[in-house]
């Protein structure tokens, strides 16, 4: 059994423990951390985990403790990653890794000269979805070989902000973000669990004249180019109501099409006729949540068992993503990844 140590007891580790249940005997969660004592006190009773640390140092300190998972604010992770290692424990670490492939690389070299394990809590890659468009593009049913792709995210949050204990993510000075790297970091794994690896990067930003938040983009589009030459329209937005059918992704190829979102999608043969409506069909019920999934990955992957999709190689690939396409924004300019980061 993996004893882990949850930093954060906010929305994501509070998931987190929910998810270590599901999986059994494999993981237990050990301790719960949180700077706010008395809203730890009310989370120990609530998730029925009775040791409590106010400090993370003293989990790391902890020889009961074998891995931590890191739900802090998103400037944190990569500082704290890095002294988990030094202190011999293994790590999951929510998404985004870090706020800068930079800092990423600084975390993957510390888990190598310690000898530690460090994986990337990144749900959207272990759902029903992903898997079944995954295996659609890879085996080329209902589309033959892709032609084309897009894939659109986000929701209308004009006034875009998170509330309470929340507040930080949106809050660029509390290791908060815009919605490219809050929400794209997720959108962006999953295009490439889908799709493959991306090579170049080219984002523009936008704002309406409604949307309040000076400071942060509110829509992020533009092309994306896979390694395999195929171009996938991209957009991720703040103030645009998506629901339903119109997010999610559009498949194309040269031997037919698939719409896909979250509660299902619909395939457009050739031999459809013009106004014909074809049927939605629904994914495959999962056992576990993919917040299971993703743990019960990390612990795979901590005892050598198998290598998951979300390693941090993987995450770095789609922070890459991310932060290329803030600096192609700016510049005006496509972002060759291999150009500006070198290997990944």
């Amino acid at each position: 059994m993996l004893r882990i140590a949850i930093l954060g007891v906010g929305w994501a580790g509070t998931r987190q423990v929910e998810a270590s249940r599901e999986l059994g005997e494999k993981v237990a969660v050990a301790a719960l951390v949180d700077n706010d004592d008395e809203f730890l006190a009310k989370k120990s009773v609530a998730l029925e985990v009775n040791k409590t640390y106010i400090d993370y140092r003293q989990a790391l300190d902890d020889p009961d403790i074998d891995a931590v998972s890191i739900c802090l604010p998103h400037d944190l992770h990569a500082p704290v990653a890095i002294e988990a290692a030094e202190a011999g424990k293994h790590i999951l670490c929510e998404k985004p890794m870090a706020t800068t492939v930079e800092e990423a690389t600084r975390m993957m070299e510390a888990v190598e000269r310690e000898g530690v394990s460090l994986y990337i809590a990144e749900n959207a890659v272990y759902t029903s979805m992903a898997r079944t468009l995954r295996e659609m593009v890879a085996g080329g049913e209902h589309i033959g070989e892709l032609t084309f792709a897009s894939m659109v995210a986000g929701f209308h949050a004009l006034d875009y902000g998170y509330p309470g204990r929340r507040s930080w993510l949106s809050t660029p000075k509390e290791g908060g973000s815009g919605t490219w790297l809050l929400h794209g970091i997720h959108t962006m794994a999953k295009l490439r669990y889908v799709l493959g690896e991306v090579e170049t990067v080219y984002m523009r930003e936008h704002k309406a004249s409604s949307f309040t938040r000076e400071d942060l983009e509110g829509t992020m589009s533009g092309l994306l180019t896979l390694e395999s030459g195929v171009h996938v329209s991209v957009v991720q937005s703040c103030e645009t109501r998506l629901e339903g059918q119109l997010r999610g992704f559009r498949l194309h190829g040269d031997g037919g099409s698939v719409r896909a979102w979250r509660e299902g999608y619909q395939v457009f043969s050739h031999d459809l006729s013009e106004h014909q409506v074809p049927p939605i069909r629904a994914y495959e019920e999962q056992s576990l949540s993919s917040y299971a999934l993703e743990l019960e990955a990390f612990a795979d992957y901590v005892t050598g068992d198998s290598v998951g999709p979300t390693t941090a190689e993987s995450e770095r690939r789609s922070l890459a993503i991310v932060q290329a396409g803030y600096e192609s924004a700016e510049s005006g300019q496509p972002i060759n990844l291999q150009e500006r980061f070198g290997e990944l």
